[in-house]
């Protein structure tokens, strides 16, 4: 089965307090306080299907299992069984759990700056007590993600100029990203944040580091 925790859904967020102002360098190097963060650059929309499909699979061997967590039965098991195949399913994922990894994938490629990713857990395994994606859209892809937020069953919380997007189980945050790969068209008419350009080179130099 697939975990689901009981949390209450709400949608707290001003998109006229989103913060529009960062800076390709914020986001290469991180602009949050969360640890061991990790910008996913430019990923392609293709990216993201791939990223949606793999966990696709996933959840549907998860939601199959009599486990308590079968998403967690079923990446140890293949972590024990099959080396390459989780090394290559953790490449596709970016190192991103699954059930988020996908969502994450799908904002990054909508040219929102993600800063956070957990699928929560009912072990120890995680940080987060339910599952949840940090990012920090401008007013016009925000108002586009709220209302496919809604219709995923995901909340939303925001703190300062970022939002926390939720939901009770990791198939809420999964739909969310199929819905932002399958409105590509709508974001890709926005203009791009200012962040975009030279984010590339911020990574290389960041990596050079």
């Amino acid at each position: 089965m697939i975990p689901e925790f009981e949390i209450a859904i709400g949608h707290n967020y001003q998109l006229a307090g989103l913060s529009g102002d960062l800076t390709a360098e914020e986001v290469a190097n991180g602009f949050t306080e969360h640890h061991e963060y990790h910008c996913l650059g430019l990923p392609s929309w293709a990216e993201a299907e791939e990223c949606l499909e793999r966990e696709a699979e996933v959840l549907e061997r998860a939601a199959s299992s009599d486990a308590p967590d079968g998403v967690e039965e079923f990446l140890d098991e293949t972590r024990e069984t099959d080396d390459l195949g989780y090394f290559d399913l953790m490449c596709v994922l970016q190192g991103n759990d699954v059930g988020v990894a996908g969502l994450s994938l799908a904002l990054s490629a909508a040219r929102t700056a993600t800063f956070y990713s957990c699928s929560g857990g009912i072990d120890h395994r995680h940080h987060a007590d339910h599952p949840l994606v940090g990012v920090a859209p401008d007013p016009e892809r925000g108002a586009l993600i709220i209302e496919l937020a809604k219709l995923a069953g995901c909340g939303v919380d925001q703190r300062g100029g970022r939002w926390y997007l939720y939901g009770r189980s990791v198939t809420n945050l999964h739909a969310l990203g199929r819905a932002i790969v399958e409105h590509r068209e709508a974001f890709d008419a926005l203009p791009a944040p200012a962040w975009v350009e030279g984010l590339a080179e911020e990574l290389e130099r960041a990596d050079d580091y």
